[in-house]
């Protein structure tokens, strides 16, 4: 328990002592928890003494973190916060009121569960839609950031020419196949690789 043992301790408590009272605190705040309880102490007087009163304030330092770590009820320090104001301890009281407290601290046990669940669900899904909204515009800039100053293959034309996208064209004039000399074939094929070239000029 690393002796944790309350802020109320003095020098001429033992060890031991100071353990009893820290377990003592800590089952008396717990027990703030019950609003039937708090209605009891109200009834009896618990709340008009100035000494009570002061315990009570005394007792708010279990809601730093190294004692409220303890606490099997934190709805406790909830109760314990109520208690300090004036206008609580007098309505506590009443029984009408006391029933209230009482049925609204149940709902909120009964239902807490699925209400963490659908907003745990609510966070998850808002998450979800934010990163495929995110992937979305990403592929989309990735779209829009392309290279835009690659040419399409160049097609070619019916008059012999290559065009591309940008209406620029390209010759693709047959070139003239080197003769052997001594072989006629081979220069009558020749002769009309020129005759071709000479009409897609004039076209």
């Amino acid at each position: 328990m690393a002796k944790m043992y309350g802020k109320g301790k003095t020098a001429i408590e033992s060890e031991e002592l100071q353990k009893r009272r820290w377990q003592i605190e800590l089952e008396f705040v717990q027990c703030l928890s019950n609003p039937n309880y708090l209605n009891f102490l109200a009834q009896r007087g618990f709340f008009k003494d100035q000494s009570f009163i002061n315990y009570l304030k005394y007792l708010q330092y279990w809601k730093e973190p190294d004692y409220a770590k303890y606490l099997m009820y934190p709805m406790c320090l909830y109760f314990l916060d109520l208690l300090q104001y004036e206008h609580f301890r007098r309505e506590i009281v009443n029984s009408q009121c006391c029933k209230f407290i009482d049925d609204q601290a149940i709902l909120q046990w009964q239902h807490y569960t699925r209400k963490r669940i659908k907003l745990i669900e609510n966070v998850t899904a808002a998450q979800q839609q934010q990163q495929q909204l995110q992937q979305q515009q990403q592929q989309t800039n990735g779209v829009e950031a392309s290279p835009g100053g690659e040419s399409a293959a160049p097609t070619p034309n019916v008059n012999g020419t290559a065009s591309t996208t940008d209406g620029q064209q390209t010759s693709s004039a047959l070139q003239p196949v080197q003769a052997q000399p001594g072989n006629p074939q081979q220069q009558q094929i020749n002769g009309l690789a020129t005759g071709t070239n000479i009409k897609i000029e004039l076209n």
